[in-house]
């Protein structure tokens, strides 16, 4: 069954992605998203004040899902291997744990009245990205996991039925080598949590948010085989989600290679005897990722941003664009992280808005060239600075080249960059231009001296 399954899924996918296929299909949801992750330890320290602010925003948005990353972690076993859990648990396997406040009480306390569903996001450990399901780690993670859906069902369902919607399983099942060699582990782990859901409430949905790699990992027919055993290992119910990460944003995935990702997913999906919703993870962000000699062959290639950020919307709105023609509803991480008006510069968010309130068409009006671009020699090095330039939603980052190459970008998102920047190898020969950039992607005239 398995064998006819796995050459149904690869005949499906090189059909639709050769060259010369069609598919004329309707989108199957609109390009916006209405859903977002969140991890534990950044609302851990909101109190009801600060939890009812972002809910407004949420809804603002058009948030209807918020899904917990995780609420309980382990950390690396090269440091100490300890538990962090973020909510009031009486599992002796937490008993020396780091305890945080309870995420899950908070956050399903304030979703109550807002009409945002909750997922909860369950168990992880950091050795996963090493380890995979080798190790005997993942089993015992999974067995940690199913005992916290019986004790978090017991403690917070029936108080609050209307918001707690679902699970989350946190490790992200990937192509990576790590995750290719013990197919059939990592489907029992994963069944061993579900048999615990059906033991308390079959009705509640588990969601998964598996992503494909491009670097040091299997191909996509190879992939693909993988992925067929492990969806059809897994006792999936009517109703659990699907929902890949596109994985543009912590680049381990070519944006030029979205659509084939996604027809990948598909053709997956399709063997799975169980009514699985595939839904889509859309990354809102661009990672931060180290230059290395082997950038884009074995490892993420270089970005200019020296710290993770929020994407500029035409990318983003690229995605789900791709992602509707494919995917039943799309969901993001993360609205709370990147495009939060509490937690960066509202450019974003008031952009984003702007594209939905305008039937999914996004703002071209470029911002004004930079004025008063100078530059000052020191002994050490050349220090530049000029005036904001002017946008009507206003301006995301500025990127600025010396000689022709790229130099560094200085990020406006988060309200603590001078409009300055200092190039210590700089000298007074040396040529710079400076280019604003609004959250839309949109683009300043080059201002150079």
């Amino acid at each position: 069954m398995i064998l006819k399954k796995i050459i149904s899924a690869v005949i499906s996918f090189i059909i639709a992605v050769l060259p010369f296929s069609t598919d004329t299909s309707e989108k199957k949801c609109s390009p916006e998203f209405n859903g977002t992750f969140i991890q534990s330890w950044m609302s851990s320290t909101w109190d009801d004040a600060r939890w009812q602010k972002e809910i407004k925003n949420m809804q603002d948005a058009g948030i209807k899902y918020l899904i917990l990353q995780d609420v309980a972690n382990k950390a690396y076993k090269s440091s100490g291997g300890n538990w962090s859990v973020y909510y009031n648990s009486d599992l002796s396997v937490f008993d020396s744990a780091t305890v945080y406040p309870d995420v899950i009480e908070s956050a399903l306390r304030n979703c109550k009245s807002s009409g945002i569903k909750v997922f909860i996001g369950l168990a992880m450990f950091d050795d996963f990205w090493t380890e995979g399901a080798l190790t005997s780690q993942y089993s015992e993670m999974c067995s940690i996991a199913a005992d916290m859906v019986e004790e978090i069902y017991h403690k917070y369902y029936f108080e609050y039925p209307d918001c707690f919607y679902g699970w989350y399983f946190t490790p992200e099942f990937n192509n990576v080598l790590t995750c290719q060699f013990n197919i059939g582990e990592m489907s029992r782990g994963v069944n061993e949590i579900i048999d615990s859901i059906n033991s308390t409430n079959e009705s509640l949905p588990l969601l998964m948010s598996p992503f494909y790699a491009q670097y040091l990992s299997s191909g996509p027919v190879l992939t693909l085989i993988n992925l067929v055993r492990l969806l059809n290992g897994i006792n999936f119910r009517d109703g659990d989600i699907l929902a890949p990460q596109d994985a543009v944003g912590a680049g381990w995935v070519n944006y030029n290679n979205l659509e084939r990702n996604w027809k990948l997913y598909s053709a997956a999906v399709n063997t799975i005897d169980a009514d699985v919703r595939l839904w889509a993870n859309c990354e809102n962000f661009d990672l931060a990722i180290a230059d290395s000699i082997t950038g884009g062959v074995f490892t993420r290639p270089e970005t200019e941003n020296s710290r993770s950020v929020p994407t500029t919307l035409d990318r983003f709105i690229g995605q789900m664009d791709i992602a509707s023609e494919y995917c039943e509803n799309i969901i993001t991480f993360s609205y709370n992280h990147y495009f939060s008006p509490d937690c960066v510069d509202s450019v974003y968010m008031n952009t984003y808005l702007d594209y939905i309130e305008n039937s999914y068409t996004l703002e071209k009006i470029c911002p004004s060239e930079v004025t008063e671009f100078t530059k000052k020699h020191t002994d050490n090095s050349v220090i530049l600075s000029w005036n904001e330039s002017s946008d009507n939603f206003g301006i995301a980052y500025y990127r600025i080249e010396k000689n022709g190459k790229f130099l560094a970008r200085i990020e406006m998102c988060y309200g603590d960059e001078p409009l300055e920047y200092v190039d210590v190898t700089g000298n007074s020969d040396d040529v710079y231009s400076i280019t604003a950039f609004d959250a839309a992607g949109n683009s300043s005239e080059t201002v150079t001296i």
